[in-house]
């Protein structure tokens, strides 16, 4: 079995930060609530109808018996044209129902699962289309074993169950979920229970899969939480259930001491870390216009956080018969068509140089590079047909285009500054990409 000591020396595979954009999917009962658009965050719903004279649990039933006409291939289909790498899919969100026929039963609630093996269809559909699968599962919240979404903070003070049941319980469904979908990452949530080995889990797991990846949501609590640090959890919790704060499931290493992970992560609020290695911005997709990003900012955001050696993990929420709504398709569409012409600046990239700039004319700049490559991303539209980029010094016979571009262009060295002419203006994008080879001179 492993040591703290040796997954501390552990690389983490290349393949996760080769990925740069990944889908999470929330789909449970909480879908079949008949919502207006933009209000049918998971923990909105679990916090109206949790409890109430079984409304959270007629839910379920719908859900289930809708699942019986559901096609995978329609979830999928809006997945696919993002042009992302990776799909996670939620195997137990906070109100403890089982996204697949579980064999470890809640002890709490008869039938709180499906029949149906949601995930595992979800895993083979999305494998079929060469996409990795990983799986969410929140061990830190579940409400079947106690407390409720609508408690104070003195009830919310130990979110996480501390029997040993409890701890047995999940360490029982993460085991059962690596051995049926090997899943290539264990993304937990809000934390751990006390009493679990996560030693042996994660020995377990990287023998069973072995390119697996790990996040830092495995926090474990201290057998005997003090109060402050229950505030603490308390009210991250609290921030949950803001009107636009459930886009985010709760950051629990920013809490809870965290031992070992392979990706940490990070919201779009926060500043974007400067750290080595691999981590992910994570962010919500909601279907209202005024929440919603557009095209243009999507595309931006993940320009922005590959330039800084991130991954971009979007979080969609499907409507009860498993589709996406059509402002959330519509963006994952565009996101895809962009990178069509432009992904070869995004997957398989590190950070180059100093990862930003400006044109001379104030468009932002990010870099990125792959093998002799180095690619400048100019977020926006120059207007005329001359960009120059300051601070760079390009070798005498190195090769530039602009991709998807039908002009033609030609550049010169002017001191620092590299000046490209284009034939043709560019049209109007998000974000258009000058790739350089070789590399320019640091």
């Amino acid at each position: 079995m492993l040591t703290w000591e040796s997954l501390a020396e552990r690389p983490a595979p290349p393949w996760h930060e080769d990925a740069k954009l990944g889908i999470m999917i929330h789909w449970g009962p909480y879908a079949a609530a008949d919502r207006e658009p933009g209000t049918d965050e998971p923990l909105q719903v679990i916090a109206e109808l949790w409890g109430r004279r079984g409304r959270y649990d007629a839910l379920a039933r719908i859900f289930r018996q809708g699942l019986r006409e559901w096609d995978p291939s329609v979830t999928l289909g809006a997945i696919a044209a993002s042009g992302a790498r990776y799909l996670i899919v939620s195997a137990k969100h906070y109100d403890g129902f089982a996204l697949w026929p579980a064999r470890t039963k809640n002890p709490r609630k008869r039938g709180w699962q499906v029949t149906r093996d949601v995930v595992g269809e979800l895993a083979a559909g999305a494998r079929a289309l060469g996409l990795r699968f990983r799986l969410y599962y929140s061990a830190g919240l579940d409400w079947t074993f106690g407390g409720t979404p609508t408690s104070g903070l003195v009830d919310l003070a130990a979110v996480i169950p501390r029997t040993r049941i409890y701890a047995a319980y999940v360490d029982a469904h993460w085991r059962e979920l690596i051995s049926r979908y090997s899943p290539s990452m264990l993304w937990n949530d809000v934390g751990s229970p006390a009493t679990q080995d996560l030693l042996a889990l994660f020995s377990d797991y990287y023998a069973a899969v072995p390119d697996g990846v790990v996040n830092d949501r495995f926090g474990q609590p201290a057998a005997q939480e003090s109060v402050s640090d229950g505030l603490g959890i308390a009210r991250a919790v609290r921030r949950l259930f803001a009107p636009r704060a459930a886009r985010l499931p709760v950051r629990a290493g920013t809490i809870l001491p965290v031992k070992h992970a392979d990706s940490r992560t990070a919201g779009p609020e926060a500043p974007f870390p400067d750290l080595e290695g691999s981590w992910e911005c994570v962010r919500g997709l909601e279907e209202t216009e005024e929440n919603l990003l557009p095209v243009s900012a999507l595309v931006r955001l993940l320009c922005d956080v590959t330039a800084r050696g991130g991954n971009l993990l979007l979080g969609v929420i499907p409507r009860s018969d498993g589709s996406l709504g059509p402002l959330q398709t519509a963006r994952l569409r565009g996101l895809g068509e962009w990178l069509k012409l432009n992904g070869e600046a995004i997957f398989g990239t590190r950070p180059w140089g100093d990862r930003e700039g400006v044109t001379e004319d104030g468009i932002e700049v990010r870099f990125t590079s792959r093998g002799m490559t180095a690619y400048a991303i100019l977020l926006g539209t120059p207007a005329g047909r001359t960009i120059i980029l300051p601070s760079l010094r390009l070798l005498p016979y190195a090769g530039l285009r602009v991709l998807g571009s039908i002009g033609y262009s030609t550049w010169f060295q002017e001191g620092k500054d590299v000046h490209i002419r284009l034939t043709e203006p560019l049209r109007e994008s998000p974000a258009h990409v000058i790739s350089m080879t070789p590399q320019p001179r640091a």
